[in-house]
């Protein structure tokens, strides 16, 4: 299937999937495209509200430019897509520039849209390195390992998040910061048989290693089933850390590992 100006395609980032949309087919040579993010999307998932770009939309030399606070210019080019709408779109590796540009000369961009893009370059920034040390390893760089990279983030994503609420939890009942380790260990050792500090080692080492092979479950995995033992911990909490813990412990590994 020829690629053609205007194609939409989708892409995962957060669990969300936005649209990009292609620039130029043969952009960075014969059927290798370039593609860009229209502002919409930006917005949606970004937060750089519309708006504000329409702020710093410039003519200069019979082109279109968006001029950010520090007095930079990126080229930003109208296409129309696929489904007959119009787009303002601005190149990839532009829309990563001025990301960075807004961090390093934000004007009056608030903290929390610092943080959103904060959080948008690092997500990307670490799928193009396993995307690379994939294609060295295994030769290739599947959709099916963008997909596991892209479940291995949002898992430990949103275990930031839910951890919180987890965390609040053992505050209220008047724990103090030194002991949250002993109820991570609490978790781990349920689930793996082995303290957290153990267990991350062993997510350090080669898979089938004979002495940590009845121990072993892949990282992405055992995060997921560390984030979705605390946010149990939370919900079937009434009276009792350690009961709710024994409870939230066996519910995980009916559902993550096999058996209480």
């Amino acid at each position: 299937m020829p690629i053609e100006r205007g194609q939409r395609i989708k892409l995962p980032f957060e669990g969300k999937e936005f649209d990009v949309i292609v620039i130029d087919p043969n952009g960075l040579g014969e059927g290798q495209p370039t593609v860009g993010f229209g502002f919409t999307m930006m917005e949606r998932y970004v937060g750089i509200p519309q708006s504000t770009l329409s702020t710093w939309v410039h003519r200069e030399n019979e082109e279109n430019w968006l001029k950010l606070p520090s007095g930079k210019l990126f080229r930003y080019i109208e296409i129309v897509g696929e489904d007959e709408k119009p787009y303002s779109v601005v190149e990839a590796s532009d829309w990563f520039e001025l990301a960075f540009d807004l961090i390093d000369n934000p004007g009056k961009t608030s903290k929390s849209l610092k943080q959103k893009i904060t959080a948008f370059l690092r997500w990307f920034a670490i799928k193009g390195f396993y995307a690379e040390a994939y294609t060295v390893l295994k030769g290739v760089y599947t959709a099916k390992d963008s997909r596991a990279t892209t479940k291995w983030l949002e898992a430990r994503q949103m275990g930031k998040i839910e951890r919180k609420f987890y965390t609040d939890l053992l505050q209220d009942q008047g724990c103090q910061p030194i002991s949250y380790a002993y109820w991570t260990d609490y978790v781990y050792l349920g689930l793996f048989g082995m303290k957290a500090r153990q267990m991350r080692e062993v997510w350090e080492l080669v898979e089938g290693n004979q002495a940590i092979a009845r121990n072993y479950i892949p990282e992405a995995k055992g995060i997921e089933a560390v984030r979705y033992c605390e946010d149990m911990v939370v919900r079937l909490f009434v009276d009792d850390l350690e009961e709710a813990h024994d409870d939230a412990i066996n519910h995980t590994r009916r559902k993550f590992i096999g058996g209480a």
